[in-house]
């Protein structure tokens, strides 16, 4: 990579990483994806159970394979579960030690943005779970909390919707209609303006383009 946008991605990075420190959070900035996984495997003890929201940016990652190959005991649904089966299962995950997910958007001045379909993830990524692990790329830093939404109308939602074969107006046309649909992605939106206060916090930014 050229030189000048390694240097440009950093100084994002470390601006941001301040902000987040500020509001309390713990704060990794890492060289490249491996370096990445290799701290998400340290901050997650092997006894400790986990459970991760849906994310592209974990499966680009190796997160969970990682995690299982080492002996971690994983809760999550697994194919050929019912509905009601694979509900349960994000129920419990809540009751996990350790919960991962990547935030749909990382603000500049210090913010995570988590937008859901039914909020079992940003349930996970701020009460319940102990320890809270949160991944980002480069792609997800903006500079405040309104271009955070922008991020999620314009890209997020959309790719995600289109990603999970969803019945939505911004899965056939690409852009945000706030529609009704029972498929809609983005029912709920959380956004972390400190570190909760009853949770170990880590967020790993990664100078790479990484999910959605």
């Amino acid at each position: 990579m050229d030189e000048n946008i390694t240097w440009h991605r950093r100084e994002l990075l470390d601006k941001t990483a301040r902000n987040l420190k500020k509001n309390n959070f713990s704060v990794f900035v890492e060289n490249d994806s491996r370096a990445a996984l290799a701290r998400v495997l340290e901050l997650v003890k092997p006894h400790e159970t986990v459970a991760a929201g849906g994310s592209q940016t974990l499966r680009e990652l190796g997160v969970m394979e990682a995690l299982s190959r080492r002996g971690s005991l994983i809760i999550a649904s697994k194919p050929g579960m019912s509905h009601e089966e694979a509900l349960k299962v994000r129920r419990q995950s809540l009751n996990a030690d350790v919960y991962l997910a990547s935030p749909n958007a990382v603000t500049m001045d210090g913010k995570l943005l988590f937008v859901d379909k039914s909020g079992n993830r940003a349930a996970g990524m701020m009460f319940g779970p102990a320890k809270a692990i949160a991944v980002a790329g480069i792609n997800k830093i903006v500079a405040d909390e309104q271009a955070a939404r922008r991020r999620v109308e314009a890209l997020a939602g959309p790719v995600n919707a289109k990603r999970l074969s969803l019945a939505t107006p911004c899965a056939e046309t690409g852009a945000c209609s706030d529609c009704g649909s029972g498929d809609r992605i983005c029912n709920i939106a959380v956004t972390l303006l400190k570190k909760p206060s009853y949770t170990e916090y880590h967020v790993i930014l990664i100078p790479e383009e990484l999910g959605y």
